[in-house]
């Protein structure tokens, strides 16, 4: 038989999880900003341009996604 979660384990758990994909999803922004940045860069020549635009575009992304996660408590 599975042994059973008490209540407020159970609550913590879901937010362990829900703190670990915010964190992910904050990490894969400035991942994806500045990754696509570097392959504009060497398509164009215009290094490092791109990538700091897109390091930049990438963290508030990550920024406006760590401020709604917090605000739906």
């Amino acid at each position: 038989m599975p042994a059973r979660l008490g209540p407020e384990r159970g609550d913590a758990v879901r937010s362990v999880g829900a703190l670990s994909a915010v964190g992910i999803a904050f990490v894969l922004a400035i991942v994806i900003g500045a990754g696509g940045g570097y392959l504009l860069d060497r398509w164009l020549g215009t290094a490092p341009w791109f990538f700091f635009i897109g390091f930049i575009l990438g963290f508030a992304a990550g920024v406006v996604n760590v401020y709604r996660a917090a605000n739906l408590r």
